[in-house]
């Protein structure tokens, strides 16, 4: 746990959502506010009630990308022309591995309905990953490389998403790494999540900085101060973000989306987010 608290920075003020008092580094060179956008999930509950609610919310609140997939109920152009007259876009929608192997085809017409940019596997693996070894790390690898070509040669392109599992050790390197170093970043960047990288004991920067313009897209939720280190809304938890955003170009980061899956309050989770991402980015 100490060596997650050395990339979290502890304050009344971070975990009060109060630290906006102080300047932060400005990016405003580099992007604007089409850069920032939300999942779906985190406003999960409000969109079950009433999508076009939530939705019209979430314009007004600054966002201007969407990821995640067609609410039930709605045809995909239907949802897409929703979207634009709000002032959104789809950035990205995707599934998890043993999803896209089976029904890629489905999810790429998705893609090209939505006119999505990215297609994403938000869970590469095709077990639990408790216990990763070398032939399924290999495996999934090829798996990546696999799909991220025929993603691409679709005209899409695609990403995979991580969570603190691939931080383990196997064979005296971390799974991360090995990922990295095989899969080729002609087919695949990665949508880091900050807050599993930080679960994991890594810090982003180190990332960005190893692995340079290998992360298009960012997932970015906050760290809480209780034991198990569970999810908070961007700005409310304990993590230091300043340092990730100002080596995120670095990384080749292109869209800061928020994400909370946990969120009771989906839309105060999302404004407060927006309001902590736009501050960092200078906006």
């Amino acid at each position: 746990m100490q060596k997650r608290r050395e990339f979290c920075k502890k304050s009344l003020a971070g975990v009060l959502g109060l630290n906006f008092a102080k300047p932060l580094h400005s990016l405003a060179s580099a992007y604007s506010q089409d850069h920032i956008g939300i999942i779906t999930n985190t406003v999960g509950n409000e969109m079950k009630e009433d999508y076009r609610a939530t939705l019209w919310e979430l314009a007004q609140i600054g966002y201007k990308c969407i990821e995640g997939g067609v609410p039930e109920g709605i045809a995909p152009n239907e949802y897409k022309n929703l979207l634009k007259g709000l002032g959104l876009r789809s950035v990205a929608t995707g599934s998890s591995m043993g999803n896209l192997r089976k029904e890629l085809d489905h999810y790429l017409r998705i893609a090209e309905l939505l006119e999505a940019e990215y297609l994403v596997c938000y869970y590469p693996w095709l077990s639990s990953a408790t216990d990763l070894q070398t032939p399924e790390i290999m495996e999934t690898i090829d798996n990546i490389n696999q799909m991220g070509k025929q993603v691409k040669d679709a005209g899409f392109r695609f990403a995979w998403h991580n969570h603190d599992k691939e931080f383990a050790e196997v064979g005296g390197k971390l799974v991360f790494d090995t990922m990295m170093e095989h899969i080729n970043p002609d087919y695949a960047t990665v949508e880091l999540d900050w807050y599993w990288v930080v679960k994991g004991g890594v810090d982003p920067v180190d990332l960005f900085e190893k692995y340079p313009s290998r992360f298009e897209i960012s997932h970015i939720k906050d760290m809480n101060n209780n034991r198990d280190e569970g999810i908070s809304c961007v700005g409310q938890g304990i993590m230091d973000f300043k340092p990730i955003f100002d080596a995120a170009k670095t990384g080749g980061v292109k869209y800061y989306i928020v994400e909370n899956e946990r969120a009771v309050k989906g839309i105060d989770c999302a404004r407060v987010s927006y309001s902590t991402i736009s501050r960092h980015l200078g906006l």
